[in-house]
């Protein structure tokens, strides 16, 4: 049987059974003289919190609607003005997007084309915005600044 104490000031203690059985003892217990003499006993050890996960700061972002987002590549000059239309009407790939959905391998590609044809909201963490940003040869920070400055329009 093992035994720790569950409080600072040692005015409740634990005795653990080899079964798991957990015998809560305080003083005023038949069990608290000879159980609170034990040589053997665990000091107390304040619980820890873990740390918070990590969450990146870009999932705070809003996200853009489907009209935004074509509406920023567009004033970017990452897609033409056609490509803007027709991706916000029918879901086509622009030309330039065209090699990034075309290398991914089958049924990732697939999945990533009805993704894209589909979407109504663009989240700043959503794969396919890190898929997009890597083929524009766009930086976080600048992906981050097309987030926050064409939220408005």
């Amino acid at each position: 049987m093992q035994a720790e104490w569950r409080t600072a000031d040692r005015t409740i203690l634990a005795l653990i059974e080899d079964s798991g059985h957990v015998v809560i003892v305080e003083p005023g217990h038949p069990l608290w003289a000879s159980a609170s003499a034990r040589p053997d006993i665990v000091p107390y050890a304040p619980p820890v919190d873990p740390e918070p996960p990590f969450e990146d700061p870009r999932a705070a972002i809003p996200p853009l609607t489907r009209r935004q987002l074509f509406i920023a590549l567009h004033r970017l000059g990452l897609i033409t003005a056609e490509e803007a239309v027709a991706a916000a009407a029918t879901g086509a790939v622009p030309a330039a997007l065209e090699p990034t959905f075309a290398a991914l391998p089958e049924p990732d590609q697939t999945d990533a084309r009805v993704t894209f044809a589909a979407f109504q909201m663009a989240y700043r963490l959503d794969p396919l915005t890190a898929m997009i940003s890597a083929a524009a040869g766009k930086t976080e920070e600048e992906i981050d600044a097309i987030w926050t400055g064409f939220a408005g329009v």
